[in-house]
C-alpha cells in the first residue's frame, strides 16, 4: 500500500468515528430531535442492508483494489460505510431543512422526496467516480452490466458504472424518506 491507500484507510474510519461521536454528543447535549438520531440509526442499518449484502456476494462481484492490513478489508470497512450511509442520508435531511419552507416531514412532499433522491444519486455518482478502481471495482456481470463508461479522470482500473450500486441509491432514499415520514409523525 502506499501513501494514498493508507490516506483512504484512515480517512474512511475517521469520517465514520466521526460521525457516530457527532451524532452521540448531539442527542447527549439535545442538539438534535431524538427522531433524527433515530434516523441516523435507521440510515446506518438501510445501508447495511447492501454493504454486508455486497461483502457476502464476495469478490466476483466487488473487491478491494488493494487489501487493506489488520483484517479492515471485510466487515469493519462494511461497517464504516454503513455508518457513511446513515450519515449520507442524514446530509438528505439537511438539504431538505436548508431549501425549503414550513414544517417539513408532515406528509408527503415531491420537493422532499426529490432532494433526498437527487442526492442520493448525486452522491452516489460522485463516489463511484472518486473511488472505482481505487479502492474497489465492482465487476461487470450479466446481472451488474455498466450502464455508464468510465469518465474522463476516472482511475485507470474502473470499469465504468455498473447497474446495481446506481440501483441502491434510487431505491434506498425513497425506502428512507417514507421511514422518515413515520419518524417525524410518530414525534
Amino acid at each position: 500500500m502506499n501513501g494514498l491507500d493508507y490516506f483512504f484507510l484512515i480517512g474512511d474510519f475517521t469520517v465514520a468515528i466521526a460521525l457516530l461521536i457527532g451524532f452521540i454528543f448531539a442527542k447527549k447535549n439535545n442538539l438534535i430531535s431524538s427522531a433524527y438520531y433515530k434516523l441516523f440509526w435507521i440510515g446506518c442499518f438501510i445501508g447495511a442492508t447492501w454493504e454486508f449484502t455486497f461483502l457476502f456476494l464476495g469478490d466476483e462481484f466487488l473487491y478491494p483494489v488493494k487489501i487493506w492490513p489488520y483484517g479492515l478489508s471485510g466487515w469493519p470497512r462494511k461497517f464504516s460505510h454503513s455508518i457513511w450511509d446513515g450519515g449520507i442520508f442524514m446530509l438528505g435531511i439537511y438539504f431538505c431543512q436548508k431549501y425549503l419552507k414550513g414544517p417539513l416531514f408532515q406528509s408527503f412532499n415531491k420537493n422532499e422526496l426529490l432532494i433526498m433522491l437527487s442526492w442520493g444519486i448525486f452522491q452516489e455518482l460522485l463516489v463511484e467516480y472518486l473511488f472505482n478502481g481505487r479502492v474497489w471495482i465492482y465487476e461487470p456481470l450479466p446481472w451488474n452490466p455498466i450502464i455508464i463508461p468510465p469518465l474522463p479522470g476516472s482511475a485507470y482500473l474502473s470499469p465504468g458504472y455498473t447497474l446495481i450500486p446506481q440501483a441502491v441509491w434510487v431505491i434506498a432514499p425513497i425506502v428512507f424518506y417514507f421511514l422518515c415520514l413515520k419518524i417525524m409523525k410518530e414525534n
